[in-house]
């Protein structure tokens, strides 16, 4: 019998924490220099490296591979078990050059976990199919495959991954650039999990031992700091999806990037979550219908902690608000308790709309990007989470509506509206990189 699942990927415990209006770092008001400029006022030659991102529709994901590797007891249940049986999802992969020669793989790219994780062979992949499609790395078929004598075992979101760690020369980017020694898990057995995982969360300052792919990249010097950007773009197409590691490209957004400050600070989340990730306050969550004025769902003081999670294909939200947002866009749920919305919903104009630093920047988010368009049937973009004690996640349902620079030099996320208007708006980050988003690399369009 083929099993479903949903793709939700990040690493990290769903756990859920809310910040007083008073912890919460003063990052709104005037346009001015604040202490996330760090650096000095060097303008240092920049560089960076520009990958493309591909748009993955999964519709009925089978598998699961009986373990060959029994080290550890796999629980049964995961966290969004009635969404993993749903079996659908929207992610956005990369692919890289592994080994010598090179292996071509397509992995998801998953700002929720931090390390490379890939089938050695489709036979041991979750679901053969897919793994296939998206590629696989023989460690047998690299002469700079290096056996580090470890294993590891992840369990995601929904899912899970066991293997042995291996490092190997991967190439990045278009052109391709090798970094040597990159440490990856090779998987034994993996549930749910259907393609290789990148995860680009926090590496060696925090969460790992080891340099993951972003600190490599910084290590090897083609870039100068630990900082990328995504746009992942229109749901269906129009512009291209790509990543930019040490920079930004000015061509697909308009106006001021607004920086929100990752909290907990990495030092708390360590403490509470024994990792730490792209955690930011969320402070106003409102719905546009079609034709009418926006209808608040929060109050004033409101403010909740979310996860920006790019390997989840839904955001999360309490049950009760995703039951308003669910009323407004006439969306009922289906034998497996999820929303399903009528695909004509897509070209109302309409949208569902996150705040931000009390109404600094609000991503509006309009319905033809919120729902999740899978050909022959349509889900609304948001679902509620398993207890009210668990983290909110913003997944690619909303990302799809923001352009995103993920600052680890400065500890934010700097955000604002996606809106393409051409090609060859790169700009390079320095080490003066947090003056650079404050003031400087405003958007084009």
């Amino acid at each position: 019998m083929a099993l479903f699942r949903l793709l939700l990927l990040g690493l990290l415990p769903f756990l859920c924490l809310s910040a007083s209006l008073k912890d919460f770092p003063q990052l709104y008001g005037p346009r001015s220099w604040s202490r996330l400029a760090g650096g000095n006022n060097t303008a240092d030659s920049g560089r960076h490296i520009r990958a493309k991102l591909q748009s993955q529709k999964i519709n009925n994901v089978t598998g699961g591979a009986v373990s060959t590797y029994g080290t550890s007891k796999i629980s049964d249940r995961s966290p969004r078990e009635p969404l993993a049986r749903y079996g659908a999802g929207i992610v956005y992969m990369l692919e890289l050059d592994i080994g010598t020669p090179g292996q071509k793989v397509s992995a998801i790219l998953d700002t929720g976990s931090y390390t490379l994780l890939l089938d050695p062979d489709c036979k041991q992949a979750a679901d053969p199919e897919a793994c296939q499609t998206y590629g696989f790395y023989d460690t047998a078929q690299s002469s700079t495959a290096k056996s580090l004598n470890g294993w590891f075992s992840g369990q995601f979101g929904t899912g899970f991954m066991q293997g042995v760690w291996y490092s190997d020369t991967a190439y990045v980017g278009l052109d391709y650039l090798p970094l040597p020694n990159l440490r990856i898990g090779v998987s034994k057995w993996s549930q749910y999990i259907w393609a290789g995982v990148l995860g680009v969360s926090y590496g060696k300052a925090w969460n790992t031992a080891y340099q993951t792919l972003l600190d490599l990249i910084v290590f090897q010097n083609y870039i100068e700091v630990p900082i990328f950007s995504v746009g992942v773009g229109y749901q269906g197409g129009g512009s291209p999806s790509d990543i930019i590691f040490g920079g930004v490209d000015r061509k697909k957004y308009r106006g001021y990037l607004e920086p929100l400050e990752i909290y907990p600070y990495p030092e708390q989340q360590l403490k509470l979550f024994d990792q730490v990730g792209y955690r930011v306050n969320l402070t106003s969550l409102a719905v546009t219908p079609p034709g009418e004025n926006e209808t608040m769902l929060t109050g004033s003081n409101f403010e909740r902690n979310v996860l920006i999670d790019s390997g989840s294909t839904y955001t999360y939200l309490d049950a009760n608000l995703v039951a308003i947002i669910a009323k407004t866009l006439n969306a009922n749920t289906d034998e497996h308790g999820v929303y399903r919305v009528p695909c004509e919903n897509r070209d109302l104009d309409g949208s569902v709309n996150f705040g931000f630093n009390f109404f600094n920047m609000v991503i509006r988010v309009n319905y033809a990007d919120f729902i999740v368009d899978f050909d022959s049937y349509c889900a609304l973009g948001v679902q509620p989470i398993d207890h009210s004690d668990s983290t909110w996640v913003l997944g690619t349902s909303f990302i799809r509506a923001a352009y995103l620079v993920f600052d680890q030099l400065n500890n934010a996320v700097w955000i604002a509206q996606y809106l393409p208007c051409g090609d060859d708006g790169v700009e390079d980050l320095t080490k003066d990189a947090g003056r650079q988003l404050w003031l400087e690399v405003t958007g084009l369009c």
